[in-house]
């Protein structure tokens, strides 16, 4: 009955030439300032002045120019990396930073939303992200949210997949660096350039409205030439979601307790797995983000310049889940009708009765989320006679919250539901709820069984400083240049968190809805599927948010128990998940370059990092001593040391054709939440469990081995094939641990209890083996409008990635590493002139692991294979305007999900969007 995904892939990659990726996401990047053969000279003069005159020249790039631009940055690279360059001002080939990244060789995106969400590196997700080279962090988090980051306003998208010695550390998946525009890149003059934009999604059924304007100028004076811009952006994406899915597949609980969910269960069921909760559900909203990059570069000689540079990125959200939800596992309840899935132990179908109420009800959710990031960077750059100095330093601050509020509801007089959770209303099989015996369109059979408030939040300062310094050795000899220097940071963090919960009873029943503060707004929703549509009551979002204060009073006067609780205007910090740290770090390095000719030219480069981490964080433990909480602060120190050597070797056998070689390694640290010295326990319970942070964490490693054969032809022409092998350690898991008699007597426990620790913990290591091909052309030798076409091609397929993980590898897929997908490939056809372009792109992704389910791995969550086909076309009727149509997900793929690498149970499927959008570009 199940499909097997990879099957399609021979057809994949047989029609890809036919489809599609972004012409301008296929290729290279940020290259540093290195020599380039003698042999290769002419290219090298070509690719510089070509370079010139696109950075003197901001009008139209389009899409063979921003081809061009990426291959010149992978052909001139040291290290292994790949770009997405800019069509023109404010025009990325897609809307945002993930999905034009999708189209980049090996690597790999998650949707979400309405847009693309986390990416993949090489089957790896541990990325770090820079600004202009810049580390940036948001919150507490040791990244960006690359999706918060407009499209409009950047110049390009770098993927480093290996790293040099003069980097920053950090991400062993590897960089992504956005590079945003700078002044001196823009003509002599006065430069306006702007976009407006209209996109409509046809799940949500409105349009998402988005704007940018850039204005710069360059000039000449007295004191050298001077350059400002200022470059703003402001989207707002609407989004909606419908999604079936099913949830934490387990063996029924507790045998031998006469009131525990097992004893229901007819004797030969008693091993059964059945998942704990099936739903239906809508997540829906939409996401402000307002950006603004301010730019003054001054540049008195043609031996120094100086960069001042100050940005802002912010993310407003409102996003609304409503779902209607049936517990299958619950105390109390009894179990008929059931049906196993072939494999004789997972249950298809159930039937759950309860006189006293089946578990289910309705989960309604209104979050608002906020972003603020503000970035300052100040650059010195001056050469002499042999010697470069670049010295800079950054302030970055930035702070993230979120609020929320939930109603969990439940219909009156429910005795009877039944669950199948293979049913035929989607094609690969989902979850169908049916309750038995109770009318869902009536208001009056809904009561409020609990109500929740939530608040946390983060803030950041960081402040860093690095100087680089490059001495020119000799032009002919093996070192021609030295390049050393050194780097501090420091970043101060906070987090708060708190939550409350009210139970509001009326006569000792649940609170009838209509009678709930906003109660007199409930409305109908749900979700169709299949031509089947199921709806039912809640309290839309905004209203119960308009009326929390009258619904703080209600809980006070419905539930004595936690009136206290509800008496502040937010919820009380959860000490257990605050916490305040301090973290330094020093880096220091140095790294040659060399050439040489062995009959063809050969150079690279050949160093080491330095880097110390120390700091300092501080949260609070607390347990239970006779029925009062002590609370006691909690402090907790650090320190890593990581040696990071890094080699490459560039073997330019003619002036079209080289093989790239590389060595290099890096270091992920773990999150400063997971580090945080916290503990909560109650030492009464028989077998007490221990909730804690684990400072002891140990940082993850990798050592990465690349190869890259790489041909390049006439204009944006490329061919290369890459080969890449990577050993990482100390992955993340986390788990719970048994611990023997006495071995939780520093928590407070009685030394005669045995008990657990519940934390996150390092496992083994991880080992990734892939290889990545790619291909691009235009026609240039045919003739007439022919010459105008052109195409793209790239796949990538990991044959390895594997991660050891603590527990047998007993069933398939055991070890799989998450996030990795064996196959993905895209392919783009596309035409290009300087009034007319058009393009259509293809996306594959083979299913791979998205979650380890640890009460039963064997179970764990996996992502079937997606696809997408997008299209757009730019007509230029005058030199200074662009108008645009472009489409995404044409053929209305949905995403859909399983347990278990063989799809032992359906989980579910997402229901994703199309969008239409219309644009129009201007540049002055």
């Amino acid at each position: 009955m199940r499909r097997r995904p990879d099957t399609r892939i021979a057809f994949i990659i047989k029609v890809a030439a036919l489809a599609t990726v972004s012409a301008g996401a296929l290729t290279a990047s940020h290259a540093l300032a290195q020599e380039v053969p003698q042999a290769d000279s002419q290219a090298a003069s070509e690719t510089s002045e070509a370079s010139q005159d696109r950075a003197a020249d901001v009008v139209v790039v389009g899409i063979r120019g921003s081809i061009d631009t990426a291959n010149a940055k992978k052909r001139n690279a040291k290290q292994i990396v790949d770009s997405v360059v800019s069509e023109d001002v404010g025009k990325l080939p897609d809307n945002n930073v993930p999905e034009a990244l999708s189209r980049v060789t090996g690597v790999q995106i998650d949707r979400a939303r309405g847009q693309g969400q986390g990416v993949t590196i090489r089957g790896m997700s541990e990325i770090q992200t820079t600004i202009n080279g810049n580390q940036t962090n948001l919150g507490d988090g040791r990244a960006l949210d690359l999706a918060d980051i407009p499209a409009e306003l950047l110049k390009s998208v770098d993927v480093y997949k290996t790293r040099s010695a003069d980097q920053v550390e950090g991400g062993i998946a590897g960089t992504v660096n956005v590079e945003l525009r700078r002044p001196l890149d823009l003509k002599k003059g006065l430069t306006v350039a702007g976009s407006v934009r209209g996109s409509y999604d046809d799940v949500a059924e409105k349009i998402s409205p988005y704007a940018s304007l850039l204005v710069g100028e360059r000039f000449d004076t007295g004191i050298g030439e001077i350059g400002f811009l200022l470059n703003g952006s402001w989207t707002k994406t609407f989004y909606r979601e419908t999604y079936i899915e099913s949830e934490s597949p387990d063996i029924v609980c507790c045998p031998g307790d006469p009131n525990s969910p097992n004893a229901g269960l007819p004797a030969q069921y008693k091993d059964i797995v059945l998942p704990y909760r099936a739903q239906y559900g809508q997540e829906f909203g939409h996401v402000t983000r307002p950006s603004l990059n301010a730019v003054l570069q001054w540049r008195p000689s043609d031996r120094l310049d100086f960069v001042f540079e100050g940005g802002y990125i912010g993310s407003r959200e409102k996003r609304s889940v409503n779902k209607l939800y049936a517990l299958n596992r619950e105390w109390n309840s009894t179990y008929s009708n059931i049906q196993l899935m072939p494999d004789g132990q997972t249950v298809k179908s159930i039937t759950v009765s309860n006189p006293n109420g089946v578990p289910a009800g309705i989960d309604s959710l209104y979050n608002s989320f906020h972003s603020d990031l503000y970035t300052s960077n100040f650059e010195v750059h001056w050469h002499g006679d042999g010697v470069q100095i670049n010295s800079t330093a950054q302030y970055n601050k930035s702070n993230s919250g979120n609020y929320f509020v939930e109603q969990i509801i439940r219909p009156v007089g429910l005795t009877s539901m039944t669950v199948d959770f293979d049913s035929d209303r989607y094609s690969g099989g989902v979850p169908s709820i049916t309750f038995n015996g109770v009318d869902m369109s009536n208001v009056n059979n809904y009561g409020v069984e609990r109500f929740q408030d939530n608040r946390g939040g983060a803030d950041n300062e960081e402040f860093a400083a690095q100087t680089d310094i490059t001495v020119d050795l000799t032009r002919e000899g093996l070192l021609r240049t030295f390049q050393f220097g050194a780097r501090y940071n420091q970043r101060i963090t906070n987090r708060w968190y708190g939550y409350r919960d009210g139970f509001p009873r009326v006569n000792g029943t649940f609170a009838p809805l209509t009678q709930f503060p906003g109660g007199s707004q409930a409305a109908l929703s749900g979700v169709t599927l299949g031509g089947d549509t199921t709806e039912w009551y809640s309290i839309p979002g905004p209203v119960v948010l308009d009326n929390i204060d009258a619904i703080r009073a209600y809980i006070q006067a419905t539930d004595p128990g936690n009136a206290t609780r509800f008496a502040s205007q937010y919820p009380p910090s959860d000490r257990g998940q605050t916490f305040g740290s301090h973290e330094y770090s020093f880096a220091a390095y140095g790294q040659f370059n060399y050439g040489f000719d062995i009959g063809f030219p050969v150079d690279g480069l050949f160093g080491v990092r330095y880097v110390n981490t120390w700091g300092d964080s501080s949260s609070f433990s607390y347990r239970l001593v006779n029925g009062a909480e002590v609370v006691e602060q909690s402090n907790g120190r650090g320190n890593y040391v990581d040696l990071l050597p890094t080699a490459t070797a560039i073997l330019h056998f003619t002036p079209k054709a080289q093989l790239r070689l590389s060595y290099s390694s890096n270091v992920q640290r773990p999150s400063f939440y997971d580090m945080r010295p916290f503990y909560w326990v109650d030492p009464n319970a028989a077998n007490p469990v221990v909730y804690a942070g684990n400072p002891n964490l140990k940082a993850q490693r990798e050592h990465a081995f690349d190869a890259s054969a790489e041909y390049y032809f006439g204009r944006g022409g490329a061919v290369t094939l890459a080969g890449y092998y990577k050993k990482a350690s100390n992955y993340f898991y986390y788990d719970r641990q048994d611990v023997p008699i006495g071995g939780l007597t520093e928590y407070g426990v009685d030394p005669a209890k045995s008990g657990f620790i519940e934390q996150l913990r390092n496992a083994g290591g991880g080992t990734f083996v892939g290889i990545e091909g790619s291909a691009q052309t235009f026609f240039d030798f045919l003739p007439g409008m022919w010459k105008n076409f052109g195409v793209s091609l790239n796949a990538s397929h990991i044959f390895k990635a594997r991660v050891e993980w603590p527990y047998p590898e007993d069933f398939p897929g055991a070890f799989d590493a998450l996030n990795a997908s064996k196959w993905t490939v895209n392919a783009a056809l596309f035409y290009d002139t300087p009034q007319f372009s058009a393009r259509v792109a293809y996306n594959y992704r083979s299913p791979y692991r998205l979650f380890i389910w640890t009460a039963r791995p064997e179970y764990s969550f996996y992502n079937d294979e997606t696809q997408r086909l997008d299209a757009a076309i730019n007509f230029t009727p005058f030199k200074f305007v662009t108008l645009s149509l472009e489409g995404t997900n044409l053929l209305g793929n949905n995403t859909y999900r399983y347990f278990g690498q063989d799809n032992l149970l359906p989980l579910g499927v997402r229901l994703q969007a199309r969008t239409i959008q219309a644009s129009a570009r201007f540049r002055f």
